[in-house]
């Protein structure tokens, strides 16, 4: 029975320990800001980037969360009609080589029933269908948002999305090559100009265009220190009873 009474807890300490160690798993961030670095950007644009997230959420391990993040000041471009995201190891198709399903808002400026997602590239006449053209995945705004022009600049806008690539798409990591553009309108509503930088690479802490490759700050994900310390107390106390019980 003794021997019984020691197995489980031996047991029982070892499922804890690995318990811990899973919850100090942190997920891997990449981002890269494209404004006020590159010549595309419009003077009164102050950042512009992509910023992945790996989703621990599901078993699927190609999953992301994007945030597009736009900051404006006043001025022309006055609005934000529409924007795109590339990864440059993807087609902006649904299958191999490409997403898994399309990606989809979660949230944006004015709420996602103002902005339609395709397969297709940024272009002065607007992404109106799948045309699946340059490997970019552009969002739209309708109607309903500031008479059909978009966005506001003058301000902050995110547009949060899920990124699900396909299994044969090589995972995010720094260097990645990525491409944001985006569509402007003047107040007149007239064309404000495109920003197409032309890709950078992620980073895992935030790099800033122009850069040819990410250079990562750190790599890989670090237990909090009190997740650390608690994993050592739990160690030495498990040291301590087999000690004692032998």
């Amino acid at each position: 029975m003794r021997t019984l009474m020691k197995t489980f807890a031996l047991g029982a300490a070892a499922a804890a320990l690995v318990t811990l160690a899973a919850s100090s798993a942190q997920a891997a961030a990449f981002t890269v800001n494209f404004c006020p670095g590159d010549a595309t950007c419009p003077a009164n644009i102050t950042e512009a980037s992509l910023t992945f997230t790996e989703d621990l959420g599901t078993l699927d391990a190609n999953d992301y969360t994007l945030a597009v993040k736009i900051v404006g000041g006043a001025g022309d471009p006055a609005y934000i009609d529409q924007i795109s995201f590339t990864v440059n190891t993807a087609d902006n198709v649904t299958g191999a080589g490409g997403y898994e399903v399309k990606p989809t808002l979660l949230s944006a400026p004015g709420g996602i029933a103002n902005w339609t997602v395709y397969y297709d590239n940024v272009n002065f006449g607007g992404c109106t269908s799948d045309t699946n053209n340059s490997k970019e995945v552009c969002a739209q705004s309708g109607v309903g948002l500031n008479s059909g022009n978009g966005a506001l600049t003058n301000g902050t806008n995110t547009w949060t999305f899920s990124v699900d690539l396909a299994d044969d798409v090589a995972a995010l990591a720094a260097g990645t090559s990525v491409n944001l553009r985006v569509g402007f309108l003047n107040a007149d509503g007239k064309n404000g100009g495109l920003m197409s930088p032309g890709g950078s690479a992620l980073c895992v802490e935030r790099c800033d265009t122009p850069t040819t490759s990410g250079t990562p700050t750190t790599s890989g994900s670090v237990p909090e220190p009190a997740s650390l310390s608690l994993l050592g107390a739990g160690l030495l106390a498990l040291g301590r009873y087999r000690r004692r019980n032998r």
